[in-house]
């Protein structure tokens, strides 16, 4: 079973049996996939559980923007503060009031700890000056601690834990300017040890990084909006050591879109030829030059390609939780404005077949979806059953 997010917000169902795709939620985005199905997360608010099986449940949570752990324990953070709820707690309980000004709320993977981001001063208005926020962990006895606030001024958006709850990744801007933040201009994905507060800058790092077995970390360094260039996937270890993933050619290549299979401990990305000062991408959208994209998948000891079938150039990758199966995001060359689709690879023959290749109710002259701006992530895009843990 798959859930999809469209061009238009709404999520659909797929269903691998019937091969059914039919519209299944409104605007949301996903988040916490469980055994049980995806949390789909409203646009204004609200957690809606979409239970594998087409069903749905409402979750309690406040009306704020909140999130589910795998424990159980909601939080939901909102202009009248921030509120969690316990698996054996009825309602929702206030544990930050608004004037504390918390905001995107966290759990840790156990449900004991919040990771916060606090706003110390507002954006004055129109104008270069950002702001100021500050990172805060809301620990499992109720005290809170700041980790981590920007030497002068700046935000920090989207924090993240590592499964092991050691450390926090926070986005930091400096920019006020959307188009530059788009470039990476003023922008650095900080770690942060969240024991001892020590930061480390990784640099510019657009894309979502992912967390891998053993406190490994994969995250796409360089700036621009341009896939086809300034693109190096680093591998950085427990012990702060670093190596740069590479593809199985001797051609100039970039590294997109990390992917950790959670069996074997392999990893998988993106990989397309690198260009520099090539304007429109010299034939990307035709699938030649820097759109030539397949999948590559990495066990330590060697590096080999997946392909799309049918034509189709990879620009997604996604692990079965079993190790056994990839769900690819392919794309059609040409310059069709709906040219994605979800296939299936099985590793055990080679054999691959199209999953969604259209979403209903769609121009019925676009055969596949497609989404405006940046190319999106099989992570935030889709939820997937076979994935789920």
């Amino acid at each position: 079973v798959l859930y999809v997010i469209g061009a238009d917000d709404a999520i659909y169902r797929y269903d691998g049996g019937s091969g059914q795709l039919a519209p299944a939620w409104r605007a949301a985005s996903l988040d916490r996939a469980s055994a049980a199905g995806v949390y789909a997360a409203g646009r204004h608010g609200g957690l809606t559980l979409l239970r594998w099986d087409g069903t749905m449940a409402t979750v309690g949570c406040g009306s704020g923007h909140g999130s589910v752990s795998a424990s159980g324990a909601c939080v939901s953070g909102s202009a009248d503060g921030i509120s969690v709820q316990l698996p054996r707690e009825e309602i929702p309980r206030l544990v930050l009031p608004a004037d504390w000004g918390g905001m995107s709320p966290v759990w840790s993977s156990d449900g004991d700890r919040l990771l916060l981001v606090r706003t110390i001063a507002a954006r004055p208005g129109p104008g270069d000056d950002p702001g100021l926020a500050a990172l805060w962990v809301r620990e499992r006895d109720g005290r809170t601690r700041e980790l981590y606030r920007p030497p002068s001024r700046g935000v920090l958006q989207t924090p993240r834990w590592s499964p092991d709850g050691r450390f926090a990744l926070v986005r930091q801007s400096t920019t006020t300017s959307n188009s530059a933040a788009a470039d990476g201009f003023g922008s650095s994905l900080l770690l942060i040890e969240v024991a001892t507060s020590q930061v480390v800058d990784l640099g510019i790092v657009l894309s979502a990084p992912q967390w891998g077995p053993d406190g490994q970390l994969a995250y796409v360094s360089g700036g621009g909006r341009m896939t086809w260039e300034n693109k190096t996937l680093i591998v950085r270890g427990a012990d702060g050591r670093e190596r740069i993933a590479r593809a199985p050619t001797g051609e100039a290549r970039v590294a997109l879109a990390p992917a950790w299979d959670s069996a074997r401990g392999r990893l998988a990305w993106i990989s397309g030829p690198a260009l520099s000062d090539s304007g429109n991408g010299d034939g990307y959208v035709d699938g030649a030059g820097a759109g030539r994209r397949v999948a590559v998948i990495d066990d330590g000891v060697k590096a080999s390609e997946v392909r799309c079938g049918g034509g189709r150039v990879a620009e997604g990758v996604r692990w079965s939780s079993d190790g056994d199966a990839l769900l690819l995001l392919c794309r059609k060359p040409g310059r069709d404005p709906f040219p994605l689709e979800l296939w299936l690879y099985r590793l055990g023959d080679g054999t691959s077949a199209s999953l969604v290749t259209g979403l209903v109710g769609g121009p019925p002259e676009a055969a596949g979806f497609g989404f405006y701006g940046a190319q999106p992530s099989l992570f935030s895009i889709v939820a997937w059953s076979r994935a789920a843990h």
